[in-house]
């Protein structure tokens, strides 16, 4: 495709860019994809509007490796994603999706957010994590600022390296033991009152627990890789009002020999955390 390859939504000319990326922002607040059908060499499609109703128009796309539908208060399913079955790329962020399905033939994808954090747009309100099974080559799975409760529907992804669970309601940690290679987990600003559940995640490098209602430094000894670890903004006992003290939190980090950073400050050359 060349820069001058172009089609007309809502009734404005947009130009498809060299590299096979058309980007569609906000035009009128289409409520439907439409008269891009032909575009069947297209690599990357990008779709911002507030109106979106359906992502229905889109299965003659089957070249496409990134996907990002965000923004729409009106759109609620996930559809007509089943022929893209080359897509590696797909952010759903911002959107008013309730529940996970219509993903099973998409077995290429290496990246899925609900909520992408470097954009301004909000979480879905999804409720379970399901309809991942099929999923088993995601390396990055984004749950940010959902309206989850529990951890389940991941034992499939064995190769899942990053998991942001962040700002959710989530009150147990569990349903991890399979993440083996899990490099990055994000549960901060969640209702978790235990660090348990994380024995078998012995490549994890970064960790994640500010801002819940854990009392305890815990289940942590067998994270050997651990780098940085963010238990900030709990109810620790032996913390003071505003910080835990260095000889306080080694008593339970003895076996973190790699530990770098905590609480974001460099470990264990800070006197307080």
């Amino acid at each position: 495709m060349s820069g001058k390859d172009f089609v007309v939504v809502g009734g404005n000319k947009i130009h498809i860019q060299e590299d096979g990326v058309l980007s569609i922002f906000d035009v009128n607040s289409i409520r439907e994809i439409e008269g891009i059908d032909k575009l069947v060499h297209l690599r990357a499609l990008h779709i911002w509007s507030y109106g979106l109703k359906s992502m229905d128009g889109l299965g003659n796309l089957t070249e496409l490796r990134d996907l990002r539908i965000c923004g729409s208060e009106e759109l609620t399913k996930i559809e007509g994603l089943e022929n893209l079955t080359k897509l590696e790329y797909l952010d759903l962020g911002g959107n008013r999706i309730e529940r996970i399905g219509g993903l099973e033939t998409l077995k290429n994808l290496k990246t899925l957010f609900f909520k992408n954090p470097e954009s301004d747009d909000c979480g879905n309100p999804i409720h379970k994590i399901e309809g991942l099974e099929h999923l088993t080559n995601l390396e990055l799975l984004d749950f940010f600022e959902c309206d989850l409760t529990k951890i389940e529907g991941l034992e499939n992804l064995h190769n899942l390296k990053l998991l942001n669970l962040g700002m959710n309601r989530i009150t147990e940690i569990e349903g991890l033991g399979s993440l083996v290679n899990l490099e990055k987990l994000y549960l901060h600003c969640n209702e978790i009152t235990k660090i348990e559940g994380l024995e078998n995640l012995r490549s994890l490098r970064e960790l994640c627990l500010e801002s819940n209602k854990m009392c305890v430094i815990e289940g942590l000894d067998n994270l050997v890789t651990l780098e940085d670890l963010n238990i900030a903004d709990n109810p620790i006992k032996g913390a003071g009002e505003y910080y835990i003290s260095r000889d306080v939190v080694k008593l339970y980090l003895k076996n973190l020999n790699n530990l770098k950073k905590l609480n974001n400050k460099p470990y264990p050359e800070s006197e307080w955390y």
